[in-house]
């Protein structure tokens, strides 16, 4: 038996450190839940949310002149300007799939029964305006056959807008054939075999494959596209509303661009006076060391909160000074920044500022943006060098070029490579295809339209 000596080198992360990490990548929402759940646990922590009215007050006479600034400037140029839309504020949510389809049906013709099974498929429906229950479920459900729950829901996919509670993508696509009027054979087999053909606009394989002039395989693809696979995508679904409430602003105040913290859902933390009173008199050791602890989790909390928001800040700031075209003139002026240059010039890891960003949001008059988005990663350089641009500029760059095609002879992912060298923009085809795969943008022969 021998002994060894052996020195290792390990990194061990103490309860604070990951405390502080954590804290770093909550969203202000998740802090302040998880602020008052220590709260419950520490008896000498107090959270007081009043003070922050001093603060909002500021941030919101700030936020009403940045508006008033880009509406007056909005106003001289648009006379149709709404300065609601440059804010993100929606007023109207509008008319739920649901009560529109319940205001079509006349509820004299049915049995309470029978409306309540109607009632029943409506709240089956998902966003996309599909029926997403088994009819055979609700039969049994309501103790009727299935029989009267098919023709009930054929009365609902009888309504407006056409396409609505259809099971699947294909009925969904029948339905509005058959309202238009257009059902025949073709299309019935086309729609149940052959729609990827379709979204590919393979002309020649649905000419062979139907025994059919290529001019009818065009009439059909066009057709097919031309309807709506989604009916039930334009009505407001209560449901899916998810409220972003930004972490910073960034605001313009007499010509000068300036970083504010939303400082509405952080609360203040101290420690309570009577507690902190009753540790320096008491002389019982157990209560003094159990003061101690709780006094310390209340001191480490608010230091990192403390750092959190100055780490946000400074990353705000660099965002601002980096991306001020951006600020002035709108999207499509990002220009290129890792996180790794924003890092070193707060002189702060890049894991930091990835977690500081991580879900954050940033507002400003052109809308709210994640702050991860104005990290653009270089996607090339103009041939003269001097040029950079960011991945997104080169896919508005790439639309327009498409906007602009023959619709008859659409630009092959090389042709469209070489336009865009023709713009400056250095990038192969094999990235080409790339971008306008995340566009969801079809390939040429996609996009190539007959006749």
């Amino acid at each position: 038996m021998s002994i060894q000596l052996e020195l290792q080198q390990k990194q061990v992360l103490s309860h604070r450190m990951i405390q502080s990490v954590q804290i770093l990548q909550m969203t202000s929402q998740e802090l302040e839940a998880y602020i008052d759940e220590l709260a419950l646990e520490n008896p000498v922590m107090e959270v007081d949310k009043s003070s922050k009215d001093s603060i909002d007050a500021w941030l919101e006479s700030r936020t009403i002149r940045e508006e008033d600034h880009y509406l007056t400037q909005q106003q001289n140029n648009d006379d149709d300007y709404d300065p609601k839309d440059s804010w993100n504020f929606q007023t109207d949510h509008g008319e739920t799939l649901m009560d529109h389809l319940w205001a079509q049906l006349d509820h004299r013709a049915f049995s309470q029964t029978e409306l309540l099974i109607l009632y029943f498929l409506l709240e089956c429906l998902d966003e996309r305006g599909y029926i997403a229950e088994d009819t055979a479920f609700v039969a049994e459900h309501f103790d009727v056959p299935e029989e009267r729950v098919e023709n009930l829901l054929q009365v609902l996919q009888s309504l407006s807008p056409a396409g609505v509670c259809a099971r699947s993508l294909e009925e969904c696509l029948r339905i509005q054939l058959k309202a238009k009027g257009e059902l025949d054979r073709n299309l019935e087999f086309i729609i149940d075999n052959c729609l990827e053909e379709v979204s590919r606009n393979k002309i020649a394989w649905l000419t062979k494959k139907l025994g059919i002039s290529p001019e009818e395989a065009a009439h059909y693809c066009d057709l097919i596209r031309s309807l709506d696979p989604r009916p039930g995508s334009h009505f407001y679904h209560q449901e899916t509303i998810q409220y972003i409430i930004p972490d910073v602003y960034v605001l313009k105040n007499k010509g000068m661009f300036e970083v504010s913290l939303n400082r509405e859902e952080m609360p203040s933390v101290f420690v309570n006076s009577y507690y902190q009173k009753l540790f320096l008199d008491t002389a019982d050791s157990e209560l003094k060391d159990y003061l101690t602890q709780k006094i310390r989790q209340a001191e480490w909390l608010r230091h990192c909160i403390e750092q959190r928001q100055a780490t946000l800040t400074k990353i705000a700031n660099v965002i601002l000074s980096r991306q001020m075209d951006f600020f002035e003139k709108g999207t499509g002026h990002l220009r290129p920044l890792s996180m790794a240059e924003a890092a070193a010039e707060i002189e702060v890891h890049e894991s930091t500022v990835s977690r500081a960003v991580d879900k954050k949001y940033l507002q400003c008059s052109w809308g709210i943006f994640p702050m991860a988005y104005f990290f653009q990663r270089k996607a090339s350089v103009g041939g003269d060098g001097d040029r950079t641009f960011t991945a997104e500029s080169v896919k508005k760059a790439l639309q327009e070029i498409i906007e602009g095609e023959n619709p008859k002879k659409p630009y092959s992912d090389r042709i469209l490579s070489d336009k865009l060298g023709e713009m400056g923009i250095d990038i192969s085809r094999r990235t080409v295809a790339k971008y306008r795969e995340e566009e969801h943008i079809p390939d040429a022969s996609g996009r190539k339209k007959q006749g």
